[in-house]
C-alpha cells in the first residue's frame, strides 16, 4: 500500500484570495473556522461484488471435494470534512466523519453426489474509523496544493468493520474480497483558483472503477481455469485437474471533492 497521500502536489507559498462562501450564508460562520480557511469535503458511495464457484470432484462415495458456490456484496457511503489554511497544506483530522455500509455473503457447499446443499450467510456492518486509527495509511486525510493558477486536492479515506467478527449462520465464513475498495478510498481533483475566487464554493466529481485503485491494483478481474486461484481471481501456477473453477470480482466508487472558502 502506498504512503499516505503519495503523488499529491507539494504546497506552494502562494496565497488564495478569500471569496464569499456558502458557509457564510445567513451571516454566520462555522465555529472555530478562520476567514480564508478552506473547508474540504470528500464524499461518495461505492459497491462491489465477489463470486467464486468450485465444482465437485468425484462422484458418490469417491467424491473428494464438494461443489461450492460463494457470493458476496458490499455497499457503502462516506463523507469526511477537513479544514486547511488558505496557504494549503495537509490534514488528517476530519471534523465531521460519517461513513456507513455493509458486507453480506451467501455460501452453498456440500453439493456432493447430488446431496442437498448447506447454505450459510454472513453479514457485517461498516463504519467510519475512530480517531485512534489515525496512524493507518488510509485513515481519512487531505492535502491541498497551490500551484500557479490551480489548486489540487488529494484525499484518502476508508471504512472499517463495525464489529470484530461478522455475524454468520451455518458453517460459512465471510471471506475477504481480492480488493476491498472501501478500505482504500482515494481521489484527486484540480480546480482553477479563479473559479474558487469567483464563487467561493467549487465541487468536482470523480469516478474510480474497473482500472485501478492505486498503482498496480485492479478493481475488477476474473478467472476460469482448472488452476484458478479463488483468493485472488487469477490463474494460479499450481497444477489443476477436473472441471474448472471460476472467480470474479468488481468494485467501483464515485463521489465529489468540494472546496469552500470561509468568509
Amino acid at each position: 500500500m502506498p504512503p499516505k497521500l503519495v503523488g499529491i502536489v507539494a504546497v506552494a507559498a502562494a496565497l488564495l484570495v478569500p471569496a464569499p462562501s456558502a458557509l457564510a450564508a445567513g451571516g454566520t460562520r462555522a465555529a472555530g473556522l478562520v476567514k480564508g480557511d478552506l473547508v474540504i469535503t470528500f464524499a461518495g458511495a461505492g459497491a462491489g461484488s465477489y463470486r467464486f464457484h468450485g465444482p465437485s470432484l468425484g462422484a458418490g462415495s469417491s467424491c473428494r471435494v464438494a461443489d461450492t458456490t460463494y457470493g458476496a456484496t458490499d455497499a457503502y457511503h462516506w463523507s469526511y470534512r477537513f479544514v486547511v489554511p488558505p496557504t494549503g497544506g495537509s490534514s488528517d483530522t476530519p471534523i465531521a466523519p460519517n461513513a456507513f455500509g455493509s458486507l453480506s455473503a451467501i455460501e452453498q457447499l456440500q453439493q456432493c453426489a447430488g446431496s442437498a446443499a448447506v447454505t450459510s450467510t454472513c453479514t457485517q456492518a461498516l463504519r467510519a474509523p475512530l480517531a485512534s486509527d489515525s496512524a493507518d495509511l488510509t485513515y481519512p486525510g487531505v492535502t491541498v496544493g497551490l500551484n500557479g493558477r490551480s489548486l489540487t486536492v488529494g484525499a484518502v479515506g476508508e471504512l472499517v468493520p463495525a464489529t470484530a467478527q461478522p455475524l454468520c449462520s451455518g458453517v460459512g465464513v465471510l471471506l475477504p474480497d481480492p480488493v476491498e475498495a472501501f478500505g482504500s478510498l482515494q481521489a484527486s481533483v484540480t480546480i482553477p483558483r479563479a473559479a474558487l475566487a469567483a464563487s467561493g464554493d467549487v465541487t468536482r466529481h470523480f469516478t474510480i472503477g474497473g482500472s485501478s485503485l492505486y498503482a498496480g491494483v485492479a478493481l475488477s478481474g476474473s478467472c476460469d481455469a482448472t488452476s484458478c486461484d479463488t483468493t485472488t481471481c487469477m490463474t494460479s501456477d499450481a497444477p489443476g485437474g477436473g472441471a474448472p473453477s471460476s472467480c470474479s470480482f468488481d468494485e467501483s466508487y464515485s463521489g465529489t471533492i468540494e472546496v469552500r472558502v470561509v468568509r
